[in-house]
C-alpha cells in the first residue's frame, strides 16, 4: 500500500527505507543456477574467443548505453563503474583495447592483466559474473570484451556507490533512484502479497476486515489517511478514525464522541446529527 513516491519523498525517508530493505534476504546468483565458477575470478569461467570480424562489427556501432570503449585496462576502475551501471539497467559490454573513436588498437594481455580487471569486477556488490572474450588483433595485441546482462539483484554498487548509464556516459545514482530500485527489487520476488488471487471475486472480500486493517495501518503510521473510508462501530465501541466530509457524533459505550468526523457511522445505538 506504499507507493514509490512515498519511498523517495525525502532523504530521511529514503534512509529509513534503505535501512529497512537492506535487512531483507534475497537469493544470491550462486543460489539461482550459477554454479562451478572459479571463486578467484568474477566472470564466467568459460572464456571464449571473439573474432576480428565480430569485433569490427561491434565497434562500428560506437559507444552507447550498452557499450563502452576503453583504450587500455589502465582505466579498469572507470570500466568497473560502467559494468556496475550496465548491471543496473539493460546490461552491456566494455571493450578494452579500443579508442573512444572506435579504433581497434589492442593491448598486450598477460595473466596479470586479467587478474587486475577481475579484482575490480569483484568489488561490485552483489557479486556479478560477467563473460569475458578475447580477440587477437595483432601478433602481440588483443582486445578484451567484458559482457554482462541486466543483473537479477539491482541496485548494484561498485566500491559502495551505485551507478547508472545515461547515453554513453556513466554517473552515480542518486539516493532516491537507489531507494526506488531497491524497493522494486523487493517486490520483484515471489511474495504472497504480490501474487494474483486466482478464483476469488470481490464478493469474497471481508469488508469489515479490510476497514479494520486500514484503520490499524493509519493508527500505527504504516498508511496515510485515505480520506474516503467509512467508519463502523463494533458493538458499543467506535473504531472510526476517519477524517471525512460530514461531521457527526459517534458512540463509545454511553458517551458521545463528537470529535470524530465520519462520512457514515453505523453504531449499535441511534445517534443524532451534530
Amino acid at each position: 500500500m506504499v507507493g514509490g513516491d512515498s519511498v523517495c519523498g525525502s532523504e530521511a525517508a529514503g534512509d529509513a527505507w534503505t535501512h529497512q530493505l537492506q535487512g531483507l534476504e534475497f537469493p544470491h546468483p550462486w543460489q539461482t543456477g550459477v554454479q562451478g565458477l572459479n571463486s578467484r575470478r568474477s566472470w564466467d569461467a568459460r572464456d571464449s574467443s571473439l573474432t576480428l570480424e565480430q569485433l569490427t562489427a561491434l565497434t562500428a556501432t560506437g559507444e552507447s548505453e550498452t557499450q563502452e570503449f576503453k583504450r587500455t585496462t589502465g582505466t579498469r576502475k572507470q570500466a568497473a563503474k560502467t559494468v556496475c551501471a550496465m548491471l543496473n539497467q539493460r546490461g552491456g559490454r566494455v571493450l578494452f583495447g579500443v579508442t573512444p573513436d572506435g579504433d581497434i588498437v589492442g593491448q598486450q594481455v598477460v595473466e596479470r592483466t586479467i587478474e587486475e580487471v577481475s579484482a575490480e569486477i569483484q568489488r561490485i556488490d552483489p557479486p556479478a559474473f560477467p563473460t569475458v572474450e578475447r580477440a587477437q588483433v595483432a601478433e602481440d595485441r588483443e582486445v578484451i570484451a567484458v559482457h554482462v546482462g541486466r543483473g537479477p539483484l539491482p541496485p548494484y554498487q561498485y566500491r559502495g556507490t551505485a551507478f547508472l548509464r545515461v547515453g554513453n556516459t556513466t554517473r552515480a545514482m542518486s539516493a532516491n533512484e537507489y531507494n526506488r530500485m531497491l524497493f522494486e527489487r523487493m517486490h520483484s520476488h515471489q511474495r504472497w502479497e504480490n501474487q494474483p488471487a486466482d478464483g476469488w471475486t470481490i464478493d469474497d472480500l471481508d469488508v469489515a476486515e479490510i476497514r479494520n486493517t486500514v484503520a490499524e495501518a493509519v493508527h500505527i503510521g504504516r498508511l496515510n489517511e485515505p480520506g474516503s473510508r467509512r467508519s463502523c462501530c463494533a458493538g458499543w465501541g467506535c473504531s472510526a478514525m476517519a477524517s471525512c466530509s460530514v461531521r457527526r457524533p459517534c458512540c463509545s459505550g454511553t458517551r458521545s464522541v463528537s470529535s470524530l468526523r465520519c462520512r457514515s457511522a453505523c453504531c449499535a445505538s441511534p445517534v443524532s446529527e451534530g
